[in-house]
């Protein structure tokens, strides 16, 4: 009899820690899934016993993007790459709360359990026992009514899991998301078409796809969607949208017109060595930056011929002298031309002959008047007059030159627009500053003489070089007697 007696209190003790265990599982719920000891996603499901039957919810889910309400509007953001023990659960701490509440009922049934079975003698004592009852029976009361209040409570809480992040808009401005989770009672995120990405994250949720694609369909499993895949059927980077690109250039084989040739974007794939826009294969010099109206060559003056044409091609010119300039426009490039900036003749290699004696100007001692070429350009009176005679270290005209003199002063008087200049010389006999002084002094007899002759001051200028400009040796009666002159030049400047 008292075997079965012990049994049965054996049996109920066994039943109510049973209880025990089985309440405390069921009703401790973490606040953060990090803290949910066995449920390492921490969606509520724990793993233990394959209740989860998607334990990797965080990683399915991390580091993509989600489509998503944000300020009242829906769109693509990218998600938390780390979302490991970040999720939280508003039921946790109520539950916590629930649990200890009561384990706290328990302690307090065993503790009126005892006081029940206390025996007692007398008045007192039977009385004292009967207060401490009700005291017991009074605090379980009021811990069920803790308990219903948390029960109330949890019923307006959202048990799904959820986690906080911040979303960056397109003026900048952050705003904070709380993002929950749908997760069954498997612990699995919607997923329509069974591909294994969750429907928060697919972008074909109505299309089986492929993880590394956002759950779209990628036939050639080059991780582009085909819906984004310019070429679904052949494996592409991302660069070129899914297409191949054999060169690397960024240009899918299907459109580059150099498919074996690294090239650039705007010239369609083909090389461009020089960078002058020209692709090699049209550029006629590839390895010379130049223009495309010259397919690819270049022209330094600007003038319109390509350089390779151009005879003169760092000097602008003009397409009828092969890119050459005209400077005078005598119709002799520069580069032959011995006066550039005076329009002249052929026959004078491009120089003028003003006074047209068959001598050009650049040697004509007497550009505006006609000479003869053996006198650099003057009147053959010019050579006769220079050899005027005067006496002997004196400055006076020996009357035997005054009919040549007469000659020059006719032909000034002819050439009215003309001037003259004399230079008067000596030998090297004497003294240097004499000579010098008599040099000045025979060229002022000779201006004089022409004054006199009706020719105007002003159109005559003498000066004296004394014996510091020789034609001839001074080591002979013959050289010396060539160096005593008076030499003449004239011209309209």
């Amino acid at each position: 009899m008292n075997y079965e007696k012990n049994f049965r209190y054996l049996l109920l003790a066994t039943l109510c820690l049973v209880c025990v265990v089985n309440n405390t599982f069921a009703q401790t719920t973490p606040s953060t899934y990090s803290a949910y000891r066995g449920d390492r996603d921490g969606d509520g499901v724990p793993e233990s016993g394959g209740k989860d039957k998607c334990p990797d919810t965080h990683t399915r889910i991390q580091g993509r993007e989600a489509y998503i309400k944000v300020n009242g509007k829906m769109m693509w953001v990218p998600l938390p790459k780390d979302l490991n023990g970040k999720f939280k659960h508003e039921l946790g701490s109520v539950l916590r709360e629930r649990a200890q509440l009561l384990n706290k009922k328990r302690n307090k049934k065993r503790e009126l359990y005892r006081i029940e079975k206390r025996k007692v003698k007398g008045r007192d004592a039977k009385r004292k026992k009967k207060a401490d009852i009700a005291a017991k029976q009074g605090e379980i009361l009021k811990i069920d009514s803790l308990v219903a209040d948390i029960d109330v409570k949890k019923k307006n809480l959202d048990p799904r899991p959820y986690f906080e992040f911040y979303v960056t808009l397109d003026n900048d401005k952050r705003v904070p998301v709380k993002l929950r989770l749908d997760v069954d009672a498997f612990g699995c995120l919607p997923d329509s078409d069974q591909d294994g990405v969750p429907d928060l994250v697919d972008r074909c949720p109505d299309k089986a796809g492929d993880n590394g694609s956002s759950g779209c369909p990628d036939r050639d499993k080059d991780g582009i969607p085909d819906q984004a895949d310019l070429c679904p059927d052949v494996k592409g980077g991302k660069k070129t949208k899914g297409c191949p690109d054999r060169d690397n250039d960024g240009v899918p084989d299907k459109d580059d017109e150099c498919p074996d040739l690294r090239g650039v974007v705007k010239l369609n794939g083909c090389p461009d060595a020089d960078g002058d826009g020209v692709p090699d294969k049209e550029d006629e010099c590839p390895d010379v930056k130049g223009l495309a109206s010259f397919k690819g060559c270049p022209d330094s003056d600007g003038d319109g011929i390509m350089d390779k044409k151009d005879e003169c091609p760092d000097v602008k010119g003009s397409s009828k002298y092969n890119g050459c300039p005209d400077t005078d426009g005598d119709g002799i490039i520069d580069k032959k031309d011995e006066c550039p900036q005076k329009a002249g003749l052929a026959e004078f290699n491009g120089c003028p002959d003003r006074d047209k004696d068959g001598v050009p100007d650049k040697v004509d001692n007497c550009p505006d008047v006609p000479g003869v070429k053996d006198n650099r350009g003057c009147p053959e009176v010019l050579e006769r007059a220079s050899k005027v005679l005067f006496a002997p270290g004196k400055a006076i005209i020996n009357p035997v030159s005054y009919g040549v003199l007469d000659e020059l002063a006719a032909l000034l008087k002819k050439y009215s627009n003309t001037k003259i200049y004399l230079e008067g010389h000596t030998d090297d006999q004497g003294d240097d500053d004499s000579n010098l002084k008599l040099s000045k002094d025979r060229a002022k007899a000779v201006a004089d003489y022409l004054i006199k002759k009706g020719i105007a001051k002003i159109r005559i200028e003498s000066t004296g070089y004394g014996e510091t400009k020789p034609i001839a040796d001074n080591k002979t009666p013959a050289g010396r007697k060539k160096n005593r002159r008076v030499d003449m030049r004239l011209t309209n400047q």
